[in-house]
């Protein structure tokens, strides 16, 4: 058995952490010593008597020739933490993955990145955010590494994709799981044109309490994380965390006092978390190469269409921001039927939307 299989044995044995791998290995010298040791020697180095028994009777041939089979069929690779392509950055953070399952670009693996999550709520405004601020990292080549989740993640990535940009999903559970299903196509893209990394073997379900761990490193891939929109028990929280205990920077957008999308956002920025109000900034902060066109591209200040001049009076009374026709209405001093007609015309050229109850936003 290679240190690889070894190791990819160990990742899968129920109960045995990282730390308790590294432990063993310490105390065996390899991966593949601990694998070969008795249910006495095991419980000598402190082993819980649950814990040396899935050791020893492990089913490790069945579940490596069940492995490798997922891994032809998937097009996966695996890296181990003694492999010379696994990324520093993530070697570098507290107990680190010691297996990684790749689906994808695995070289971008070596870029400059930033993890953005935030809400699986997340309003109009978050995910516009979400969108243009991957862009912009993406035409500077900097990586957009999220958790494929509802609503800031899945903007995050799409905004990159979009961008042609490079951006990793790290996953909850094994690549042989699409979660959540609503994001299937979204993973699909992203194995085309990004990457997948998960440590949990292929057949691994996504349970609850595997997205905590995960959060680790979503940030441990990055240079520095950056939250959008999150609630004051937010899960993206626990990425934030994950990032200073690692010593990275953490960024927030702020938002709206009175948002519960914007309590542990602002919180954030509260205790000391770096105030996000551009892309450029953050790019700036973390000493970044930004192309010159970044200086000047604000294309959510004009739209990219010919407007009228009446069109052209009512969209720039509006932001991203929902605002109600009445409220547009006493801004631009035009009736209802003739703020209707411009309204229209706006929706038709997509540089406005209508939201529910008559509201309208800026796209």
């Amino acid at each position: 058995m290679t240190s690889q299989e070894a190791l990819m044995v160990l990742n899968a044995i129920p109960g045995l952490a990282a730390s308790g791998i590294r432990k063993l290995m310490d105390a065996f010298g390899s991966a593949d010593q601990i694998l070969q040791q008795n249910y006495k020697t095991l419980l000598e180095q402190g082993l819980a008597p649950s814990l040396a028994t899935n050791i020893v009777h492990f089913p490790k041939d069945k579940f490596l020739e069940g492995e490798y089979n997922h891994l032809r069929q998937k097009d996966v690779e695996v890296i181990t933490v003694v492999d010379e392509r696994y990324p520093s950055c993530l070697k570098a953070i507290p107990s680190p993955p010691l297996v990684l399952y790749m689906r994808g670009k695995h070289q971008m693996l070596s870029l400059p990145a930033v993890a953005m999550v935030g809400s699986r709520r997340a309003s109009f405004y978050g995910i516009k955010i979400a969108e243009r601020f991957a862009g912009v990292f993406a035409r500077v080549g900097v990586a957009v590494v999220s958790g494929l989740a509802k609503g800031i993640d899945t903007a995050s990535h799409q905004g990159c994709l979009k961008a042609q940009g490079a951006t990793m999903a790290v996953l909850g559970c094994g690549l042989n799981h699409i979660y959540p299903k609503e994001n299937t196509r979204l993973l699909e893209d992203i194995a085309q044109g990004g990457l997948l990394v998960s440590e949990f073997p292929m057949d691994t379900a996504p349970l609850m309490y595997n997205f905590p761990r995960r959060n680790r490193i979503i940030s441990g891939l990055s240079l520095a994380t950056l939250i959008i929109e999150a609630a004051e028990k937010s899960g993206a929280l626990i990425t934030a965390d994950c990032a200073l205990e690692q010593g990275r920077d953490v960024f927030a957008v702020p938002g709206n006092i009175d948002s519960d999308l914007s309590q542990g956002t602002n919180r954030l920025i509260k205790d000391g978390a770096k105030i996000a109000l551009s892309a450029e900034e953050i790019l700036q902060e973390l000493g970044l190469e930004m192309k010159a066109q970044l200086e000047q591209e604000k294309s959510y200040e004009k739209p990219r269409v010919n407007l009228s001049v009446d069109e052209y009076k009512v969209y720039e009374m509006l932001d991203h921001q929902p605002n109600h026709i009445d409220v547009i209405a006493a801004r631009c001093g035009l009736d209802i039927g003739a703020l209707m007609i411009q309204v229209l015309n706006l929706e038709l050229k997509g540089v406005i939307k209508q939201l529910p109850g008559q509201y309208y936003i800026r796209v």
